[in-house]
């Protein structure tokens, strides 16, 4: 089966704050373009006009589109005036719904960049979940794996580290992760913990393969053997059996975004965003 082409584009994500919001509205609306290839740069706690400049010769050369969110509103109408000098695409983020809801209230914003931004908003939560996801990847730091807000088992080559990260960044979960090895026992400290606990399962065959894909274990033939693996996944459905509460996800066709999906549903979760 031939791959089918995708257009690549360039799409330059221009913030005078972190530039997590305005990176996850863009890709939300390019995700439903299966044709595109988008290639992301972000520019973070942009405030000076040369340095927008920079940015937009870059975007330029490249054919870029340029996604902004910045709270100035001088800075947005020379941006808006600059840019129709170029050859290149901006979208304004932030600006008309501002413009909108100062006629609807009849009030005036403060304009003042990375308000939500500060050491109290969610950008310190964010590095806190994703600090403690690294910090408790693939049994790390046991000890204080009662902390986690979720909990993901699994065999080895299950995901469980990307899906990790992909929750902890988009959903602000402090989240960690243990491997299911064949005979050894779950520890106390994850029987006990309050936390949700998710079970990865895969069939055999899948796993082998990507094993065999992404062997790091030279020599270790049972790594890639079928019915090693068929003897670890059986193990691990009576760890799951174990532990009280646990949802099971079959990764075995599901990308990252689907089984991260799964598991926000599961815990009926809703994230916050910050701009």
């Amino acid at each position: 089966m031939i791959a089918k082409y995708k257009k690549r584009v360039y799409v330059f994500v221009v913030s005078d704050a972190t530039g997590m919001t305005a990176e996850r509205v863009i890709r939300a609306a390019l995700v439903q373009f299966s044709e595109i290839e988008p290639r992301f740069k972000k520019f973070t706690f942009v405030r000076e006009r040369e340095r927008i400049r920079e940015i937009l010769d870059s975007a330029e050369r490249l054919e870029a589109m340029v996604i902004y969110s910045l709270a100035s509103l001088k800075t947005r109408k020379w941006l808006r005036a600059e840019s129709r000098t170029r050859s290149v695409y901006t979208i304004d983020l932030l600006g008309p719904p501002l413009k909108l809801m100062e006629k609807l209230w009849n009030v005036v914003p403060d304009f003042r960049p990375g308000i939500l931004g500060g050491p109290n908003g969610e950008t310190m939560r964010s590095a806190e979940s994703i600090d403690f996801t690294l910090k408790h990847d693939y049994g790390q730091n046991i000890q204080s794996i009662d902390q986690a807000e979720l909990i993901i088992l699994g065999i080895s080559r299950t995901s469980k580290t990307p899906t990790s990260l992909f929750i902890s960044c988009n959903f602000n979960l402090k989240v960690a992760n243990f491997p299911i090895i064949l005979g050894d026992e779950i520890p106390e400290t994850i029987r006990s913990a309050p936390s949700r606990k998710i079970g990865f399962t895969i069939t055999p065959k899948r796993a082998a393969y990507i094993r065999r894909r992404r062997l790091q274990y030279a020599g270790e033939v049972r790594y890639t053997d079928m019915e090693y693996i068929k003897k670890e996944l059986r193990y691990s459905h009576k760890v799951f059996s174990r532990l009280s509460g646990l949802h099971v996800v079959d990764v075995t066709d599901l990308s990252i975004e689907e089984i991260a999906n799964d598991i926000m549903e599961s815990v009926s979760y809703t994230g916050t965003e910050g701009r």
